[in-house]
This record gives C-alpha cells, sequence and structure tokens, in this order.
C-alpha cells in the first residue's frame, strides 16, 4: 500500500487529518475503543506484523531537523530482534512508535517489554500499537539520560485488546 492511501485510510478510519492523528489514536486508547481496534486491523487485514503507522508518523511528524528523528526501518528491527535471545522483559530506551517491540512480539505473543519514549507527539502511536497488538508492557515518557519519567502507562492484556492506563504523571 502506497503511503498516501495508507494516510487516507487511517484519518478516514479515526476520523482525523493527520495533524490531529495523534489526539484520535489518544481518545481510541482512553476510551479502550475495541471497535476502532477492529477496523484497523480489518484495514491491514490482520496482519499485525507490521507497525503501519510508524510509516505514516515517519513522513508526516517526525521531527527530523530539530530531534533528528528517524525510525527503525523493518530490516533492522528484525536483526535487532534476532540478538536479544531469550528475556522476560525487553527493554527499549527509545521506542518511538514501537517497530522493535512489534517484531519482537511477531516472535513471541507472550513477552512483556518495557518502553521509554521522550516525544509525547508518538506516544499514542505507540500506546495504540501496543493495545491493538495486546502487548503486555509499560510505557514511560521519560529523559533516559537524565533519569527522568514525566508520565507512565501500563498496557495490560485483555481477551482481545490491551487495556491502557495512565499510573503516572508529573506534568
Amino acid at each position: 500500500m502506497e503511503l498516501l492511501e495508507m494516510k487516507n485510510k487511517i484519518t478516514d478510519l479515526f476520523h482525523t487529518d493527520i495533524d490531529n492523528l495523534g489526539n484520535a489514536l489518544m481518545k481510541v486508547v482512553n476510551n479502550n475503543d475495541t471497535e476502532k481496534y477492529d477496523m484497523f486491523c480489518k484495514l491491514f487485514e490482520q496482519d499485525l506484523s507490521v507497525d503501519w503507522l510508524q510509516m505514516v508518523y515517519q513522513y508526516y511528524h517526525a521531527d527530523r531537523k530539530e530531534k533528528k528523528q528517524d525510525y527503525t526501518p523493518k530490516s533492522l528491527a528484525v536483526f535487532l530482534n534476532r540478538l536479544i535471545g531469550e528475556a522476560d522483559v525487553v527493554i527499549d530506551m527509545c521506542a518511538g512508535s514501537g517497530a522493535l517491540t512489534i517484531q519482537r512480539w511477531a516472535q513471541n505473543h507472550d513477552q512483556k517489554f518495557r518502553l521509554y519514549e521522550l516525544d509525547e507527539n508518538v506516544i499514542p502511536f505507540l500506546l495504540f500499537n501496543l493495545a491493538v497488538r495486546n502487548i503486555d508492557s509499560s510505557v514511560c515518557m521519560a529523559d533516559v539520560l537524565q533519569d527522568e519519567v514525566y508520565k507512565q502507562w501500563i498496557v495490560k492484556k485483555g481477551e482481545k485488546y490491551g487495556r491502557v492506563a495512565c499510573v503516572k504523571s508529573t506534568l
């Protein structure tokens, strides 16, 4: 699927424009909108091994100039997944929208994750990706270099989709 077509389908699904997609995704996770999760899965023919939102975020929202944001290509995510080996919990210090997490999850649906991300603009994309895939995880909006956590969410596995809850906010 071409990027423009993907963007249009995603923004249509969430009834928003590209500039407000993050807010729309956050609304879905906060309300545990399983209907939207179902529609998203149907849109991408149940292939959740791909971070579809990453492509849209990277092109339309990434701050490459100021923050030097660039996101992990799938080939690198697959390679890094092979290097992880066995672990009870996988930690990603720069989680972005979750590309590395999704690749690991595609190999092991029972894997648990602890994810860190500083950019509050990508957090809704990450939380949606985790919830729609039912990934057991904790997400911290944090500056890992300064060891400061600003917000934290827990994504608890459900029957079909994860439930997101904010457990800490200092903002």
